[in-house]
């Protein structure tokens, strides 16, 4: 299948946003061919590849009842993917920040200790980025990251409406991206 030729009928979108696990499942098999491959692309860690993609589809089933409204349906699933991208690599960091370097530190291979000094520095700037963020969009941006909750969540916790809660968690990534790169980190899906 040619992923710039990609389609669903508004019909199956409806179906998927009225519950149809039938309907799903036919956009599930339709998206696989060509999203397979992006995740593998950015992710480049076979074995987690499949989670992502797997919780890219979690979170598109949670955001069905917006799916016959999306103009670019594919430009949508893509930045779905690249957020949910995004979390892996945040988490990775994170594992790795927290784990100490073996006792045995002679032993160590210089890739597992590059890694690490450069998943603590990743994760560093990271912290950075976001102690930078303005008040509201940092709170916003730790709730939806650190606390796991659900755009539908924040926004109910803090009164404000679920589009000012997507734009902002938008705002707060874009922000992101911008001080790694700055700093001279590329991070390829963001």
């Amino acid at each position: 299948m040619d992923s710039n030729r990609f389609h669903i009928d508004t019909a199956t979108l409806v179906n998927i946003a009225e519950g149809s696990e039938e309907a799903f499942r036919h956009l599930f098999f339709a998206v696989l061919p060509w999203l397979n491959p992006y995740v593998r692309k950015v992710i480049r860690d076979p074995d987690s590849v499949e989670e992502v993609i797997q919780e890219t589809f979690i979170r598109i089933w949670i955001s069905r009842d917006k799916l016959p409204g999306i103009e670019n349906l594919r430009a949508w699933i893509l930045r779905v993917a690249s957020n949910e991208c995004f979390t892996w690599f945040h988490k990775q960091a994170t594992a790795r920040m927290t784990t100490a370097l073996p006792e045995s530190f002679p032993e160590a291979t210089v890739n597992e200790v590059e890694e690490l000094v450069a998943s603590r520095e990743t994760l560093h700037l990271i912290k950075k980025a976001v102690d930078q963020l303005p008040p509201q969009r940092r709170k916003i941006y730790l709730m939806s990251r650190e606390q796991g909750l659900k755009t539908q969540e924040i926004a109910d916790q803090l009164q404000l409406s679920q589009s000012y809660v997507k734009n902002t968690l938008s705002a707060a990534l874009s922000n992101i991206r911008e001080f790694l790169l700055a700093a001279g980190k590329s991070i390829p899906f963001l």
